[in-house]
């Protein structure tokens, strides 16, 4: 039987860092779905709710969590859905059953991106310098989303309730993501769990 591996599984920490004070966690627990429907019709608002357990955020560039399960909003009628791992199929199923008839799309990308997570005292200096967003805490705030670039890469963001980043990248481009942060945080210490 074959494991699954995550984008970044053979990513090690580098040797005897002492003071990492950028640290990256990639998040193998949880499964991608994406979401189109008209959030104008309170059909499909009602039937997803019940299905996760949340509403959509509807405003933009925002978040909502409940539990394992955390949406974002990507365009007025498009969401990404973050599920735990290994339910991304029942949710999907769940979805379709309960929006049948209604003109959405329910897409699983699980296996086309991943979830890295960077946090640590001087991440806010990582993130200026990496990003052309400005993610300074004034303009980027807890459980504001934002697509943009991350170096030269497509890139979700999330700024967490602990102040840590979320990035959701595509897995094509994992190993240059990881290059590229290596290099950036060299000045700050990276430490990799």
């Amino acid at each position: 039987m074959t494991s699954l591996k995550t984008p970044l599984h053979h990513i090690t920490a580098p040797a005897h860092v002492t003071n990492a004070n950028v640290i990256m966690r990639e998040d193998p627990f949880r499964g991608h779905l994406n979401l189109r429907g008209n959030p104008q019709d309170e059909a499909f608002t009602r039937a997803v709710a019940k299905v996760l357990g949340v509403a959509l955020p509807t405003q933009p560039n925002s978040s909502a969590e409940q539990g394992t399960t955390r949406i974002y909003w990507l365009c007025p009628n498009e969401w990404l859905l973050l599920v735990a791992a290994d339910t991304q199929a029942q949710v999907e199923a769940d979805l379709r059953d309960a929006l049948a008839g209604q003109h959405v799309a329910v897409t699983d990308q699980s296996s086309g991106q991943t979830l890295v997570n960077l946090s640590g005292p001087q991440v806010d200096d990582l993130m200026m310098k990496s990003t052309v967003y400005d993610c300074h805490p004034s303009n980027l705030g807890i459980g504001k989303v934002v697509q943009t670039t991350f170096a030269k890469t497509g890139a979700i963001i999330h700024k967490c309730a602990d102040g840590s980043f979320d990035l959701v990248i595509r897995r094509s481009f994992s190993d240059y993501f990881f290059l590229w942060l290596a290099d950036a945080s060299q000045e700050y210490g990276l430490r990799v769990t």
